[in-house]
Order: structure tokens, then sequence, then C-alpha cells
């Protein structure tokens, strides 16, 4: 069995990539919010979650994070 694992990006990184710190928490609520609501991710509804999946912001964003 082959175990997949996804890029996980905070805000913090975003920050290094030249995002203010507002933005970057902006755009991590956005993602945890899409996770929710569109994909059914519970998980994504606690506050203390501050990670979301690179492949998210990518495809919500339309920027290349890797």
């Amino acid at each position: 069995m082959e175990k997949r694992f996804e890029i996980m990006v905070s805000a913090k990184e975003l920050v290094e990539l030249g995002f203010k710190p507002y933005q970057a928490k902006q755009m991590i609520r956005k993602c945890k919010e899409y996770l929710a609501k569109n994909e059914g991710v519970d998980f994504y509804r606690n506050r203390q979650v501050r990670v979301v999946p690179a492949r998210i912001i990518e495809k919500l964003f339309n920027i290349q994070i890797t």
C-alpha cells in the first residue's frame, strides 16, 4: 500500500512567499471554508487548524506553491 502525503501550507509560509500577514491569514481562512463546505472535510471547521493543503491554495488563488 502506497502512502501519499500532501504538502501543507501555513500562513507563515505564505508570508515567506511575499504575502502580507493579514492576506496570508485570510487565504488560509478561505481555504478552510472551502474544504469544510465544498469538500465536506469537517476537520477544517476547527479554529485551531492552521494549515491547509497546497493544492487548495493553488486552486483558489491560481498561484504555484511548490
